[in-house]
């Protein structure tokens, strides 16, 4: 399991320089230089360090699941049996290698973790959860939410309250 890195102080450079790339992924260095109003090389090192200290994990395509027939999405809420430290990570690195899980988040109150997985249909969902639970996770109970139509999602983080610091 990763530690958490330490936060990084970013100034106005590069709040502009990474509001821009959330927008748009696929800008060029000149673009965004230009956008932002720094030298194309002020702009680059700039980039190069945001990427190197983590806060840029990668940039990716987002696909319109509602355009590719045949995903479905579920929100799967998940409590482990036991709360110790090395069966939660034992729970957090198994799932890393898990396609279908798109997403997981440790969070707290009545549940342990909030998943979001991908299936090609229902009765695929339902083997996918069989495989899960006999794979010996230490997965207490499950309750699945099946997104019906996406509201929001993939929103840009608000940077707008770090400008004003």
């Amino acid at each position: 399991m990763k530690s958490k890195p330490d936060p990084v102080r970013l100034d106005a450079w590069d709040v502009r320089i990474l509001s821009e790339i959330q927008s748009d992924g696929r800008i060029s260095k000149s673009e965004l230089a230009k956008r932002v109003h720094l030298s194309a090389s002020a702009c680059s090192e700039r980039l190069r360090v945001l990427q190197a200290a983590g806060i840029i994990e990668g940039f990716y395509a987002r696909l319109s699941p509602a355009l590719i027939r045949g995903i479905i999405s579920i929100m799967v809420e998940v409590v482990l049996d036991r709360h110790r430290l090395e069966d939660q990570r034992h729970f957090e690195t198994a799932i890393q290698e898990i396609p279908e899980i798109l997403d997981c988040w440790a969070v707290g109150g009545r549940i342990d973790y909030l998943m979001r997985v991908s299936s090609p249909s229902m009765a695929a969902y339902q083997d996918f959860m069989e495989r899960l639970l006999q794979a010996g996770l230490g997965i207490d109970q499950y309750y699945s939410l099946v997104v019906t139509k996406p509201v929001k999602s993939n929103s840009p983080i608000p940077l707008s309250a770090l400008r004003q610091r």
